[in-house]
């Protein structure tokens, strides 16, 4: 769950306005050490098992996985999705756990000629990574953003898909049933972009998938919030509200009548919530800009995402308000960037993100634990 580098790392809001004071710190934080990769080694998402147990993936140029240990983490070896070098480009950008037997990863990996990009998907068995087969079809992009994983048998992969070189991209949604990923219908209401970043759900015959969509004509810029409901069936479009140009990066669950999602808008952090019947937008905290939420019940919410700074915080929704909790980072040069929020425990969360060299564009994994 979570956000991906091609939405989170690389997307831009402006024209934010924020409040200038905040709230009481909401935690304390720990930054945890991550293995370097020595190359474009940002983490993008991540899910724990147990609070010493968890999984996070990012993109190295021919993907990364790493897990944690209670302690740090490291990398785990993980099939190569640049095909002897065919591909030019691999990343992970979803990752989802049911059991320390069971994980799905997710993510794409471009032909070295600047040709199609194709959607990968990755299983855990409980001794190693293995590639999946992703239906494609010629002439056509395909990009997974994140994964939500029920059981070994159950899993529902987002993105987008498009024809090679066309400006019109599509939701993409794609099940897997214990055997192979089949491709599902799924609704596109933006008439030039659509993209699903993030999916969750309390049940398989109960989930949700959020982004955004775009329209035409092309100097269009202003973007407008997707969501997207799978009722055991279907997937429908369900209404969401927007907020001037508005991205939805993830999306947590709770119940059948209490999920979250948030994102960024023309006024800063952007948070919705369905309440069973619709969605409404709700408060957010005092921040510029979301990209993870998780959600353990209506009382104990956390969000990750950045100030007025670009500096990375998170936050904690108790029911009542929101508390703001920055999240220093050290042993790097660029601003960092935190793209997912995962409950660990009862009482833990862990947050990842990446961090630019400040000078080539390289970047490196960041981790932090965070109590409270």
């Amino acid at each position: 769950m979570g956000a991906v580098r091609s939405v989170a790392a690389s997307a831009v809001v402006t024209g934010l306005v924020l409040a200038a004071a905040g709230p009481a710190l909401a935690a304390t934080a720990t930054q945890v050490p991550v293995q370097s990769t020595g190359f474009f080694g940002g983490l993008f998402s991540v899910d724990a098992v147990s609070s010493a147990d968890g999984w996070a993936v990012g993109g190295n140029g021919n993907g990364v996985v790493q897990r944690f240990n209670g302690t740090r983490w490291s990398l785990v070896p993980s099939p190569d999705l640049l095909a002897g070098g065919a591909n030019g480009w691999a990343d992970l950008t979803g990752v989802d756990a049911t059991s320390p037997g069971n994980a799905f990863a997710v993510g794409n990996s471009t032909a070295a000629s600047g040709g199609a990009k194709a959607a990968v998907a990755l299983r855990w068995n409980g001794s190693a990574w293995s590639r999946q087969s992703v239906p494609g079809a010629a002439g056509t992009d395909t990009e997974f953003a994140a994964v939500k994983a029920f059981s070994a048998s159950d899993a529902w992969a987002v993105g987008q898909s498009a024809s090679t070189n066309s400006t019109f991209r599509k939701t993409l949604t794609m099940h897997y049933n214990g055997t192979a990923w089949s491709p599902a219908p799924a609704p596109s209401p933006g008439t030039r972009t659509n993209f699903l970043t993030a999916v969750d759900g309390v049940a398989s015959g109960n989930v949700w998938a959020v982004g955004y969509s775009l329209n035409l004509p092309y100097g269009n810029r202003v973007r407008q919030s997707t969501v997207l409901h799978w009722d055991g069936a279907d997937w429908t479009q369900v209404a969401s509200p927007s907020n001037g140009s508005t991205f939805l990066y993830d999306v947590a669950a709770v119940s059948a009548s209490d999920a979250w999602a948030v994102g960024s808008s023309a006024g800063g952090a952007f948070v919705i919530r369905w309440n069973g019947t619709a969605w409404n937008p709700v408060a957010g905290p005092p921040l510029a800009g979301l990209r993870g939420v998780t959600a353990r019940s209506a009382t104990d919410v956390w969000v990750a995402g950045f100030d007025a700074a670009s500096l990375p915080a998170v936050a904690h929704w108790n029911g009542t308000t929101w508390s703001v909790t920055p999240l220093p980072v050290t042993g790097g040069v660029g601003t960092p960037l935190l793209t997912a929020v995962t409950a660990a425990d009862a009482d833990t969360e862990w947050v990842v993100g990446a961090q630019s060299d400040g000078t080539t564009g390289q970047s490196s994994g960041i981790a932090f634990r965070v109590d409270g």
